[in-house]
């Protein structure tokens, strides 16, 4: 009984791993797209395929109906549905979606839900000969450098870094959390300016 247990554990592992090779170049999400471990496979001949995060088959969008929405969206100009599948956590939507694009590629958009009720949407081109590209990472967010503060002091006084001399005056705030200073100047109009944009006035 071990023995054919072990056996049929083996095949198991031995046919996914079939499977999930054999679609492997096809994948459209990547990480960070989570979709609580669904994974969407596309091409030509098969059009869009859901797999579970164990390689079990839950949902497919034909090709032909792929192809239908595209040229319904080329009359319309406005976002298509392709049609409504059943991801492990509930319902996955596929859309297709009209593009800037001049060199002819379309666009399709996948809507499901992750394991903590969390809806999520990825986008993903397609180009004229049917080639499903995958989704491009998302650009990371540019880091805001916040200027230090720590060397300044309510009541010092300062100018601007290039000598301006109307800009000279006393410090009457400080907002460290967006590193900024507000001067009360001596000649001129008060001004906000960032803490690494001041520097100690001589007096």
């Amino acid at each position: 009984m071990k023995r054919l247990f072990r056996a049929s554990f083996i095949f198991s592992l031995f046919a996914l791993l079939i499977a999930t090779t054999a679609f492997a170049d096809d994948r459209i999400n990547m990480p960070p797209y989570h979709f609580g471990g669904n994974t969407l496979f596309c091409d030509q001949v098969d059009g869009c395929t859901l797999l579970d995060m164990t390689g079990k088959f839950l949902w497919n969008w034909p090709q032909e109906d792929i192809a239908a929405a595209f040229a319904e969206m080329d009359l319309s100009k406005v976002n298509t549905l392709v049609g409504e599948g059943e991801g492990t956590y509930g319902p996955m939507w596929l859309w297709v979606i009209p593009t800037d694009d001049t060199n002819g590629n379309k666009a399709l958009c996948l809507q499901g839900f992750d394991e903590w009720g969390k809806q999520n949407e990825m986008c993903f081109k397609v180009t004229q000969d049917w080639n499903y590209q995958q989704a491009p990472l998302p650009n990371p967010a540019v880091p805001v450098v916040v200027a230090d503060c720590s060397m300044w002091s309510v009541g010092d006084t300062v100018e601007l870094k290039g000598g301006v001399r109307s800009s000279l005056g006393d410090i009457a705030s400080i907002n460290a959390d967006d590193g900024t200073v507000f001067v009360d100047t001596f000649f001129g109009a008060d001004y906000t300016a960032g803490c690494d944009q001041i520097k100690r006035a001589k007096t």
